[in-house]
């Protein structure tokens, strides 16, 4: 559905705590399908062993592109008393993986082979002072990132200050996630960490179409979803230092589709390393 529209496309792993098919798995889907894989993995899940051991396996099957987080608490999701593993945190992968283009593994040992990964990281200009996040950012950078991808942005003005206090050589993909409903926005308010959506942007979904049948209303509050992102694209695509775009339709794949072409975004050749 979305190839044909994008760059890359992100792998999650286990977002949210809930279990879902293994990120590497899926990965190898999307090289099958023609498009460019941006695998995910969390350091929440998994010991050093169990990290290399993925990055090999991931590698051999064709994946460059690797992006690493901490993982939400497990307490978000569907298990909320599965233990978690943090053996090493995010600065921890980064400069381990970073080594692995050396030729040498975690704990040193030369490999038969030299796994060469383009290494990414997330931000959240919406966590804590500026200041802190700017911090975190840098430091993750001298870790080996490379490029990075941001929580979703519903306040611009914040993403601007961030960027204004950084270094202008870092790659930053601001992230966009297309409000379906109200009740969306309220469940992310609710329960998903550094995400914040404005009160404005609620009432714009609770006041569409109020007086349409039920369907209506759904389709209505949809195309003002699609509104609320495009407005924030465009401001979001004229801060300077952004790289690019990472769309997240959580629930609407489709509406990626929709979200691109009336952007102006696509069509355009694409190229697979």
């Amino acid at each position: 559905m979305v190839r044909e529209f994008c760059d890359a496309i992100n792998i999650p792993d286990n977002a949210r705590g809930v279990p879902t098919m293994s990120s590497a798995i899926c990965a190898q889907f999307v090289i099958q399908s023609g498009a460019e894989p941006v695998l995910h993995m969390t350091t929440r899940d998994r010991n050093q062993l169990a990290i290399q051991s993925e990055l090999y396996g991931a590698y051999a099957v064709g994946v460059r592109n690797v992006l690493f987080m901490a993982g939400d608490h497990t307490r978000f999701g569907s298990h909320p008393h599965a233990k978690m593993v943090y053996d090493l945190d995010t600065l921890n992968v980064l400069s381990l993986t970073k080594r692995l283009s050396t030729g040498v593994d975690f704990a040193g040992e030369e490999l038969e082979g030299t796994p060469e990964f383009y290494i990414g990281a997330t931000i959240n200009p919406n966590d804590g002072p500026i200041s802190e996040v700017v911090f975190r950012t840098q430091s993750k950078r001298d870790a080996g990132a490379q490029f990075f991808q941001t929580q979703a942005i519903f306040e611009p003005a914040r993403l601007e200050d961030f960027m204004n206090q950084i270094d202008s050589d870092l790659k930053i993909l601001a992230g966009i996630i297309p409000l379906r409903d109200s009740e969306m926005a309220e469940f992310m308010n609710e329960f998903i960490p550094g995400i914040n959506v404005p009160d404005e942007f609620i009432k714009r979904l609770n006041d569409v179409g109020r007086d349409l049948e039920d369907e209506a209303r759904t389709e209505a509050m949809k195309a003002e979803g699609i509104q609320i992102a495009l407005e924030t694209i465009e401001i979001v695509r004229e801060i300077n230092g952004i790289n690019g775009l990472h769309l997240m339709g959580v629930g609407w794949t489709e509406s990626i589709c929709e979200l691109v072409q009336k952007a102006g975004l696509y069509p355009r050749p694409k190229v697979r390393r």
